[in-house]
């Protein structure tokens, strides 16, 4: 509480002042709607992380920066660089569609979007869609949209230096379009001994030292009449893994190399924007260890005699034209995509390589009165061999004043199995053999009611999710933990479930500045996440989260900038009606938790500043995944300028 106190001190010595302004709002996205518009007409639920909350609360990951969005689930197997499932309103990682400038990002097709390992470097803001958005987007979109939106030349120059515990240290710079970063960490904190089902865990995390290098470029210019934008990024990462039971492998490694570019040409004319993007993505993930015999002194328990090695590419375009009237707008468009996806899992099984491709129509007509607004859309889409899915929406926007606004929306949702799920030997294989998946549909329906003269602004909003085929790995040998033989784990394969039931609440409320502090609060309420063919509750979802903050934004003259402290408490992953399924992972099912961080940022300079941040300051040596806990208490330091 050390740390604590001295923010507090420093910032009643802070001179008196005027409130300051507040963080600017967004006040357009482009993800909603798959077309610009202010975030207050936006019918279906969007949240945004801005560029300058990013750089005041210290996020350097996607999945850091999104974790405390209402609604948000972020399982996190370690610090910076280690590998994080997602979710948004219980859903899975494999049904939220993840996007980079409005494209897929790669490994879309595999579900290996890394956002535990992606910068925010170079990054204006992040929209968070919530709730089905398959009829804009197609398949992967039935929980929700993530849109990584990246900076172009007219961004203003900064760079930053960063020295935190466990030899971490980073480098990032951003000028004319361009961000660059280099992370190196050892991360080599010791992980408490563990018992019970999943046996002792003495792992010293010496094999967890984490490298990455980061590059981003954007640019936007008039070519006459034609307005062009470009994005390209390139990231390159290398990290110890350090493996959840004392069996498994102590030298195993990984590779992570992503890359992706886009084009996106656009005319406008009096009444309606027409526009082009090309686009093309790969990724490639290497995974290997140091193999040798049972009696080998160096790794007896490297599982593979040659590295892994898993590819994916992916090119495609999309055409969209928006027409707008005084009362309506007609939107309409072709999405075409092809991929391929290649697994040499290094254990001598035959090389899986397997094309995906995509290829859907859509069409959306919203009518826009003086104080309402109604939208109705319909998606065909065909995914290769797996068969073809019509998705319709319709939503609506009522506003009863200046200040209170009710959005509803309605929609059928819809995800193809991936190729990991459909190819992956052994694992996707043993699926195969067991029946052919069918792809996952879901009903989807959400209300929110928001009042912006409430505090500070204050949504509540309710949604429900009724899901048939839901994908899961299933236990389907070796499943009894307790009984098997020793290092002999369960065998997991992906199975379709019947039907699933999801719903619950989300709250997001902040105060109004008053001199200079502000608090908010964000709240998931999951109180049901149901396998209603096994009446068990579904993996990896907790049943309520919340974090509350309390936030300083001091005049631009002041000493102290800025300072916060905020803790994230995440509720068990029990609950709601009947057990947890003991076919599911063990691993996504760890005990409630909660992280307290501050920080506080002093001026020295107009254009240079001191930050120290505090993380865990508990000192709970709590675990996302079981198997897997965080470090203890961190800190860093950072020196910026802008």
């Amino acid at each position: 509480m050390i740390f604590l106190a001295a923010i507090a001190a420093a910032v009643a010595v802070a001179s008196p002042s005027p409130t300051p302004s507040p963080i600017p709002e967004i006040t357009h996205v482009s993800t909603s709607d798959r077309s610009d518009e202010t975030l207050r007409n936006t019918v279906r639920t969007t949240y945004i992380v801005t560029a300058a909350e990013i750089a005041r609360d210290g996020y350097r990951t996607i999945s850091d920066a999104i974790a405390h969005v209402p609604g948000v689930q972020i399982a996190s197997y370690g610090t910076i660089g280690a590998a994080a499932q997602y979710g948004i309103r219980g859903s899975a990682s494999t049904e939220v569609l993840v996007l980079v400038d409005g494209v897929p990002a790669p490994g879309g097709l595999d579900d290996t979007v890394q956002l535990g390992s992606m910068s925010t470097a170079g990054v204006q803001r992040i929209e968070i869609v919530e709730g089905g958005g398959s009829t804009l987007y197609g398949t992967g979109a039935m929980g929700g949209i993530i849109n990584i939106i990246t900076n172009t030349q007219k961004a203003e120059p900064s760079a930053t230096l960063r020295w935190g515990t466990f030899d971490d240290r980073e480098a990032q710079l951003n000028a004319g379009g361009f961000s660059v970063e280099r992370i190196v960490a050892n991360n080599a904190f010791a992980v408490p001994p563990s018992g019970g089902a999943l046996g002792p865990n003495p792992d010293t995390r010496a094999n967890s030292d984490y490298e990455a290098s980061n590059a981003r470029y954007g640019l936007k210019a008039k070519l006459g009449a034609i307005d062009m934008a470009f994005h390209a990024s390139a990231g390159s990462d290398d990290l110890g893994a350090a493996g959840l039971f004392p069996s498994y492998s102590t030298t195993s490694r990984e590779h992570d190399l992503n890359e992706g570019a886009d084009l996106g040409l656009s005319h406008a004319s009096p009444r309606s924007t027409a526009s082009l993007t090309l686009f093309g993505s790969s990724q490639k993930v290497t995974f290997g260890c140091i193999y040798g015999p049972a009696t080998s002194p160096l790794d007896p328990n490297c599982f593979q005699p040659s590295p892994s090695l898993d590819t994916e590419t992916r090119t495609g375009l999309s055409l969209r034209d928006v027409i707008s009237g005084k009362s309506e707008r007609t939107m309409y468009g072709v999405d075409l995509s092809r991929g391929t996806v290649s697994v040499n899992d290094g254990a001598g099984d035959p090389v899986a390589s397997d094309a995906l491709a995509q290829s859907a129509a859509y069409a959306q007509q919203t009518w826009i009165g003086a104080t309402d607004e109604l939208y109705a859309g319909l998606r065909a889409e065909r995914d290769g061999s797996l068969g073809g899915e019509f998705s319709p929406s319709i939503g609506a926007r009522f506003d009863f004043s200046p200040a209170v606004t009710l959005k509803v929306n309605a929609a059928t949702a819809f995800r193809a199995p991936n190729a990991t799920e459909l190819y992956y030997p052994f694992y996707g294989s043993i699926a195969q053999n067991l029946g052919s998946l069918q792809p996952e549909r879901s009903e989807l329906g959400d209300a929110s009611l928001q009042d912006s003269r409430l505090l500070g602004g204050t949504t509540l909003a309710w949604f429900d999710n009724a899901a048939r085929n839901l994908i899961l790995p299933t236990c389907v040998q070796f499943c009894d933990v307790a009984t098997n033989p020793p290092n002999v784990f369960p065998v997991y394969a992906p199975q379709n479930i019947a039907r699933a039931h999801i719903a619950g609440f989300t709250l997001d409320t902040r105060t109004v500045p008053l001199n200079g502090y502000s608090v908010s609060l964000s709240a998931t309420d999951l109180y049901l996440a149901q396998n209603l063919t096994l009446q068990t509750r579904l993996p990896d979802d907790p049943v309520f989260s919340v974090t509350l903050g309390l936030q300083y934004n001091g005049p631009s003259n002041a000493f102290v900038r800025s300072a916060g402290v905020s803790e994230r408490v995440v509720g068990e992953r029990t609950g709601g009606v009947g057990p947890i399924d003991p076919t599911q992972p063990l691993f996504f099912q760890p005990a409630a938790y909660s992280d307290l961080t501050a920080f506080a940022s002093f001026r020295l300079s107009a254009r240079a500043a001191l930050t120290l941040r505090g993380f865990n300051l508990g000192n709970e040596r709590y675990a996302d995944v079981a198997g897997y806990p965080m470090p203890g208490r961190t800190f860093a330091v950072e020196l910026t300028t802008h």
